[in-house]
């Protein structure tokens, strides 16, 4: 039944629905600049879930940074002297802005096993890739191995770089965050006691 008045409409009337259809795109286009969407943690995040609580008391309590991971292919590779300069440049200008609070890159973590000095030498003046006078490729094929630099700073093929951008403290949204909280928190126990009272 459907099909049939559908496939009338089409053949019969193919003007009138073409123009009909054009008239919702374009009015659809017209309307879309006043779409907004939250993409935000919070928006994302369900209100009320107790794994959220939960990390939420554990940040609180013990502290967190928020961050960002940014992702960098070089052109050659990780021990080119280009590829370090082009890293430490990139560094300062991310270090600039006043949201940043600390970085960390490839050409920052700590290398231990890049020299053939004593263990209690190394750990005082650890080196890193970055450093002038270090064996690179030994530093490389340490950082690719180590349990603790790969897929953090490093990917398994060795190819892409990670880098860690730690964000300041907003403590006007933690403001805002905590007075959504205390709201909700108080919405909960109104409805709550409102439910109460209808079941006596």
């Amino acid at each position: 039944m459907f099909l049939k008045i559908y496939s009338k409409l089409v053949s019969d009337f193919h003007k009138f629905t073409l123009l009909f259809i054009t008239v919702i795109i374009l009015t659809s286009l017209y309307f879309s600049k006043n779409f907004n969407l939250d993409a935000s943690s919070d928006a994302l995040l369900l209100e009320g879930d107790k794994d959220l609580e939960y990390l939420r008391e554990i940040n609180s309590r013990y502290g967190s940074k928020d961050f960002l991971f940014l992702t960098y292919s070089p052109v050659t590779n990780f021990t080119d002297e280009d590829t370090i300069i082009n890293i430490q440049l990139l560094k300062s200008k991310i270090e600039k802005l006043t949201w940043v609070d600390s970085i960390i890159t490839i050409i920052d973590v700590p290398l231990l096993k890049s020299s053939d000095e004593p263990l209690m030498e190394r750990l005082k003046n650890y080196k890193t890739l970055s450093y002038p006078n270090i064996d690179k490729d030994r530093a490389f094929e340490e950082i690719i191995n180590s349990p603790i630099y790969s897929n953090y700073v490093i990917s398994k093929d060795g190819k892409t770089s990670g880098i860690v951008i730690y964000l300041k403290k907003d403590e006007r949204l933690n403001e805002y965050r905590k007075l959504k909280e205390k709201y909700f928190v108080e919405r909960n126990n109104k409805k709550q006691s409102q439910i109460e009272k209808k079941k006596i």
